[in-house]
């Protein structure tokens, strides 16, 4: 039985690194034009050059999935459905998004366009899954927290394409619910927005003082995985890496496809030792992690000392020559003229290589190396001059302009020549199809040299310069005809070219009118102050009554969220106070066993009060039995269509995402993460401190920045001037 081969799904960044995918092997590219995408930094496309990439895409049969992975402001809607359309006419494949209310608009709009759910949308179990689906998306790019099995468990229970990353720069935080980048950059820097500054590779001092990279992991690496994913049922396979170079596209799709066609052929495979070098090399952060998949890796997660590209270790120091910025090596790798090396000394001292020598004993003698370097200090290739070069060949003669084409696609040719006709053929590439004829000469009947098959093929099969290569040729030959060599040539020079055309012209759709202008509906948002409780010992030792005091003389309804455990275990709702449990953000583990494991009982204690939702997960389930459901942070509900959008799945009441938070109304968590910090707290290089609080359940970590909360009479004040919900968050 054929095994069933996930899409290898490469980035590109811009036009070299398409080219460096496709020529590489990618089944399919992701990228993002000028607008709404979270790697805005990267060189992206331009409307043109992304119609291009399109049309060379197609051509060689692999697809274009193009990111509108932001979230919007209500004025961004529209202008960001415009530019879909423009999407969607040059023909692209599927739209990679984040935010609900364009997805909403989309599936108004255009909805014969393929959607897929972003891994910002935090999706990490099959409810959430399986509520996606019902919103109009085909395919889900899952959390990169999930291990093998809860993959498998998904994808056996649902008809969603999942999507995993599988190589690349991993998030401390769950994708879509940091906060940290904007807070920091005091709300310019939003990840959400597409200017994440990274404060996770930021060095910070734990509780005991030391300084570490304590927020950075190493990047993901599955190489070795490819076989288990595949039978996990996974649909497409992604490399990270949008911001990265050409050549390391190049390399990382390459080893990919490599493997992956292994596993195809024979069902298994092992990684060359040349090939992890080659993956090292281009990038890594202190070595590779498989991430969650096998489970929660500890410490084993971080980058180390250095949260950047550490390259691979060539060697130790065992003097400098004096007097010289020459250095004598003991080498553990080869080191070439054109190198890149880094010394790790008390500081980091790096340098290309422009003098090389071998000396006695197998030493190698070094240059030019300025700062000051130790005997015993360890020597790092960053970059191998060599594989570079290699890399770039894979490319550079090819792309939309190029003649030397490594990806090209099977045609099957049919020729017919009969004596006193113009010869035809015929072409044929998957569902297209072309039939032209030479109306310049006819056959005739031979008189010296009958047209033999071989010849004929041999000259049918130059597709040299083109993205195509022929796999099959029939032939219906008049016994005893001839043609002219260069008819045959005329032929497969014009089939290629009207087949080039029909393929392009294929892809491209006539999109249907936009809206002018997009209205919105006007939803009440209740005044009220509320509090919000990370654990069940905050809500017990938190004076209610001082509060309830305070708000009695202003009329200001007040209500508290605790965590929905806490609240059934405590039997709450029997209080007379507006109490209401809360679905953290992330229930991935412990809250979403525990949801499984007394569904019946949460339905029957929180029927009256309902219930906060801060993922798409358990939407479905809490609705379907009657429970009142209100929209949590965690949503990233950030325009009024997104609102709409929940409100239609059942939604009662909707707090914005935290996008909108404003820094001086208190602090907010600022990160959420599947790791286990061995530090109750974090400072800065301000000197600012955060807190580390774990969920009700122990296995969520949360990041708070350290402060004080404004006084009760601050907050009633501040309740009374804002609309809607004005919130309070206690770790």
């Amino acid at each position: 039985m054929k095994k069933k081969i996930p899409e290898l799904l490469a980035p590109a960044g811009g036009m070299n690194q398409l080219v460096a995918a496709v020529e590489n092997g990618a089944n399919a590219v992701y990228l993002g034009g000028p607008l709404f995408n979270a790697r805005i930094q990267a060189d992206n496309f331009t409307e043109e050059k992304l119609e291009q990439a399109v049309d060379y895409a197609h051509l060689r049969d692999v697809k274009v999935h193009v990111t509108l992975n932001t979230l919007l402001k209500d004025e961004e809607l529209l202008p960001a459905l415009e530019y879909a359309a423009k999407l969607y006419e040059m023909g692209v494949d599927a739209l990679i998004v984040q935010d609900l209310g364009l997805a909403y608009l989309l599936r108004q709009y255009l909805p014969d366009l393929p959607l897929h759910l972003s891994t910002q949308g935090s999706i990490y179990n099959l409810s959430g899954v399986k509520k996606a689906r019902e919103l109009g998306f085909s395919r889900v790019v899952l959390a990169r927290e999930l291990s093998l099995a809860e993959i498998q468990q998904i994808t056996d229970n649902t008809s969603c394409e999942v999507e995993v990353f599988v190589h690349g720069a991993l998030c401390i935080c769950y994708s879509g619910q940091c906060q940290m980048s904007r807070i920091l950059g005091r709300g310019e820097r939003s990840g959400n927005r597409g200017l994440c500054a990274q404060p996770c590779r930021l060095p910070y001092k734990d509780d005991k003082g030391k300084t570490a990279c304590i927020l950075s992991p190493k990047d993901l690496c599955t190489v070795d995985d490819l076989g288990e994913l595949a039978e996990a049922g996974v649909t497409s396979l992604k490399i990270e890496g949008r911001m990265k170079s050409a050549e390391y596209v190049a390399a990382v799709t390459r080893i990919y496809r490599k493997y992956l066609d292994y596993y195809a052929k024979s069902g298994k495979f092992r990684v060359s030792a040349e090939d992890r070098r080659v993956l090292m090399q281009v990038f890594n952060r202190g070595g590779f992690t498989e991430g969650y998949l096998k489970g929660n890796p500890g410490a084993e997660f971080l980058s180390g000392r250095l949260p950047k590209h550490q390259g691979v270790f060539a060697g130790t120091v065992v003097k400098r020559v004096p007097g010289t910025n020459l250095v004598d090596v003991e080498p553990t790798a080869s080191l070439e003229i054109g190198d890149g090396i880094e010394i790790r000394s008390r500081e980091l001292v790096g340098n290309i290589l422009t003098y090389r020598q071998e000396r006695k004993g197998g030493m190698l003698r070094i240059g030019d190396i300025k700062g000051t370097v130790r005997t015993g200090d360890r020597v790092y290739k960053i970059t191998d001059a060599a594989l570079m070069q290699s890399l770039r060949r894979s490319y550079e003669e090819a792309g939309p302009e190029g003649t030397k084409c490594k990806k090209t696609v099977p045609v099957c040719m049919n020729l017919q020549v009969r004596i006193g006709q113009p010869p035809v053929l015929t072409v044929r590439s998957s569902k297209w199809s072309v039939t032209v004829c030479d109306e310049s000469v006819a056959a005739e009947k031979a008189r010296n040299r009958v047209l033999e098959k071989e010849s004929a093929e041999r000259q049918l099969s130059k597709t040299g310069g083109t993205p195509f290569y022929v796999e099959s040729i029939k032939m219906n030959l008049e016994e005893g005809c001839a043609l002219p060599i260069s008819s045959l040539n005329r032929l497969r020079r014009e089939a290629l070219l009207r087949l080039t055309e029909e393929k392009e012209r294929a892809g491209k759709r006539r999109c249907r009118e936009m809206p002018r202008r997009i209205s919105f509906e006007k939803t009440e948002r209740q005044k009220r102050l509320a509090f919000y409780f990370y654990q069940g010992t905050s809500f017990q030792q938190f004076d209610l009554d001082a509060v309830k005091a305070l708000l009695k003389e202003k009329e200001l309804p007040l209500r508290i969220y605790v965590p929905l455990r806490f609240f059934v275990e405590n039997h709450l709702a029997s209080r007379e106070e507006d109490i209401v449990p809360y679905i953290l953000n992330i229930s991935k583990g412990r809250l979403d066993q525990y949801i499984e494991e007394n569904f019946d009982k949460i339905v029957e204690k929180t029927k009256r009060c309902g219930i906060s939702v801060g993922n798409l997960g358990w939407i479905r389930e809490f609705a379907a039995e009657g429970v009142p459901l209100y929209a949590d942070y965690g949503l990233n509900l950030y325009n009024q269509k997104a609102v709409e959008s929940v409100v239609l799945q059942g939604i009662r009441q909707a707090v914005p995402s935290h996008e909108r938070w404003k820094i001086e109304n208190g602090p907010i968590p600022l990160m959420i993460s599947e790791h286990q910090f061995h530090t109750s707290s974090l400072t800065d290089r301000k000197n600012e401190l955060y807190e580390i609080v774990y969920n009700e359940e122990g296995d969520k970590s949360l990041i708070f920045p350290k402060g004080k909360l404004p006084s009760i009479k601050e907050l009633v004040r501040r309740a009374e001037k804002e609309e809607g919900e004005s919130r309070i968050y206690i770790p």
